[in-house]
């Protein structure tokens, strides 16, 4: 007995030491899902796939920007997310689906990496043409006619940038998601987003549906600094939740707000 305790707290020692990245590797292989890694333009990514038959409609799960800076001041060396909640939202849908990780992310550190790339300049041209290369990959090879686009927190403002330049797009849904990156780095006195796209100031049209979900309790992005976007595009749905913040209820009610949205 006291053998087994020992080795169950050896494993369970060997597990909290395990990195992000292989932790997130763990749950996607207990879920069923694929993983592979794909050429983008300048970088790599890690894409988990739900095995599924082929389907005309994939579901596209973009991930928060993780761990980006390291007590405010000191630039991460592995932004890897240590709560992959977008990846928890894919696991507990049925469709066809792909997660997509970000430059730099998952370990896959690229020639072309550096720590600019997860702070400052999180939602630039670089990283977005890189996750739109891929999802257009990934598209092709399952012979997807129309995608949807999810993304949780900064996953959800990159989620509408890829999708202004990702053909056949349905839906965009985000949630808690910064959609003007200057009013919401401005309200927490962090450095300006130099070199990122912001999805508020946008030219680009909005032929799609698109809803953002937000937590009325959300202290992270508050909905008050993503007022500049619906401005722009007065057609986006907003729906605002009284008792959420930014992590509480989205995973647990999950399968109800899909409902709601008409997912």
């Amino acid at each position: 007995m006291i053998r087994t305790v020992l080795v169950l707290s050896a494993l369970a020692s060997l597990a909290a030491c395990a990195s992000p990245a292989t932790r997130i590797d763990r749950a996607a292989a207990r879920a069923g899902l694929a993983r592979e890694i794909v050429q983008g333009t300048d970088f790599r990514h890690v894409v988990y796939t739900r095995a599924a038959a082929r389907d005309s409609t994939w579901t596209v799960f973009l991930e928060s920007d993780g761990l980006t800076w390291v007590n405010g001041r000191v630039p991460a060396s592995d932004p890897t997310t240590h709560d992959p909640l977008a990846l928890q939202l894919m696991m507990q849908s049925s469709e066809p689906a792909l997660y997509v990780s970000r430059p730099c992310y998952h370990e896959l550190m690229d020639a072309g990496c550096n720590w600019q790339l997860w702070t400052l300049a999180r939602y630039s041209p670089r990283v977005v043409d890189s996750m739109v290369a891929v999802i257009d990959t990934k598209l092709r090879a399952v012979d997807a006619k129309r995608v949807r686009l999810v993304g949780y927190s900064g996953g959800g403002a990159l989620a509408v940038l890829v999708a202004e330049r990702l053909l056949n797009v349905e839906a965009v849904i985000t949630i808690g998601a910064n959609l003007d990156i200057d009013a919401w780095t401005m309200h927490h006195g962090y450095l300006p987003l130099e070199g990122s796209l912001n999805p508020a100031q946008s030219s680009r049209p909005h032929p799609w549906l698109e809803i953002h979900l937000q937590g009325a309790r959300d202290d992270v992005v508050p909905p008050a600094t993503t007022s500049a976007y619906f401005e722009r595009y007065p057609s986006a749905r907003r729906l605002t939740f009284a008792d959420y913040d930014h992590t509480c209820c989205w995973l647990r009610d999950w399968e109800q707000l899909r409902a709601r949205i008409g997912e």
